[in-house]
């Protein structure tokens, strides 16, 4: 971290299709482990535990003129992430001019109690990320949640429900919003089923042997590095063609 002058950061909040995972947890990524890659200066990115952070998963890459610091978590929800504590975990590093972007609903869906958010509640609960921005003098951004696999065969959004809900809420709250959701559900529909498996968390067994992966899986929800990247990529893209002004400090920093 830099001790003179602070550099501005990124703050991601979110869950597994958005985490940081180590080498044991090969090949699975979240965009955010990779996102780091459309930043200018990328090839000499350092990521580290952020010192100022509570949370072990939490990684920051440092690039020369931005710090991406993503403390998204898996199996967590626009709501059992703040009863945790993560969100104000965010808020006591957080400074201004900063932004944080949120992406949920994948677990908010969920009816496991700590996790559940009926979709009518979502906007709601993404307010308390917008309320952290507005008394830190920092920029919310509102994500809508990726595509799962099955957007390939049928090209629906996945959570439909949430995703609207949380579009409602930008419009309402005068939010930036990064439609990821659509983006992805449009890319996978372009691939095809059997392409977006090389996305997704589709691994032969004994393909990972020192990971806990190595028996295999066939996840439609969650990402592997290629997913991850291309995600990333997409994300990039909204931003670069979004007119909204609060993201002209991202966009200067991404690779053209």
């Amino acid at each position: 971290m830099e001790t003179n002058q602070r550099k501005s950061r990124i703050f991601l909040a979110g869950d597994s299709t958005v985490q940081a995972y180590s080498a044991s947890q090969a090949p699975q990524n979240g965009w955010g482990q990779r996102w780091y890659e459309c930043f200018r200066g990328h090839e000499t990115c350092r990521s580290c535990h952020p010192d100022d952070s509570r949370f072990p998963q939490a990684v920051c890459y440092e690039l020369a003129d931005v710090i991406l610091d993503n403390r998204a978590m898996a199996g967590r929800s626009s709501r059992s992430f703040r009863e945790e504590g993560r969100l104000a975990d965010i808020e006591e590093a957080m400074g201004e001019g900063d932004w944080l972007l949120v992406q949920f609903g994948h677990n908010d869906a969920n009816t496991k109690p700590e996790r559940y958010v009926p979709s009518e509640e979502f906007g709601a609960s993404l307010a308390h990320y917008a309320d952290v921005c507005r008394r830190k003098k920092a920029v919310c951004v509102l994500v809508t949640p990726i595509a799962m696999r099955n957007s390939a065969a049928d090209g629906s959004c996945s959570f439909p429900e949430y995703r609207e809900a949380m579009i409602e809420y930008a419009k309402k709250a005068g939010l930036p919003l990064l439609d990821l959701g659509l983006a992805t559900a449009r890319y996978c529909v372009k691939e095809g089923p059997e392409a977006c498996k090389r996305l997704f968390l589709w691994v032969e067994p004994g393909a990972w042997p020192e990971s806990a992966y190595r028996d295999g899986a066939q996840d439609d929800a969650h990402l592997q590095k290629e997913g991850a990247r291309v995600f990333a990529r997409l994300l990039s893209g909204l931003i670069r063609e979004s007119t909204d002004e609060r993201l002209a400090g991202i966009r200067r920093l991404l690779v053209e």
